[in-house]
């Protein structure tokens, strides 16, 4: 019996990070799902039930630590894994980012290969 294929939902409204994320995923077998708002987002995580999520905190209608929050205190989708995206300084946004219950912060510009390892730490746990 072959394993679930894993998915990813990524929530970014910058066309390019997000084209360029949605194919370095697809290289590594994953399905990808994409929203560009933080509403598609939350909704698409809620329906999809991805198996982790990568999201810009900074987003039209709903930011990246409002949908953390919203999904890691319901208990229906606090097992999703949840890494934010941010441009800011990591020390200016370490107490939301706490308050968020994400599970990662990432600083951009960031490699592919560092977001990579974050998430196959994820998955040997």
């Amino acid at each position: 019996m072959s394993e679930k294929q894993k998915s990813v939902l990524i929530i970014e409204n910058n066309d390019v990070i997000l084209s360029n994320l949605s194919a370095r995923f697809k290289k590594r077998d994953m399905l990808v799902i994409t929203a560009k708002d933080g509403y598609e987002g939350y909704t698409r995580a809620c329906k999809e039930l991805p198996s982790y999520i990568v999201c810009e905190t900074l987003l039209p209608n709903m930011d990246g630590y409002r949908i953390s929050r919203l999904l890691k205190f319901d208990d229906r989708f606090k097992e999703i894994p949840i890494i934010l995206m941010t441009g800011n300084n990591p020390d200016t946004v370490k107490e939301i980012f706490q308050a968020s219950g994400a599970n990662e912060l990432i600083h951009k510009p960031f490699r592919f290969r560092d977001l990579a390892s974050i998430i196959e730490k994820m998955e040997s746990v």
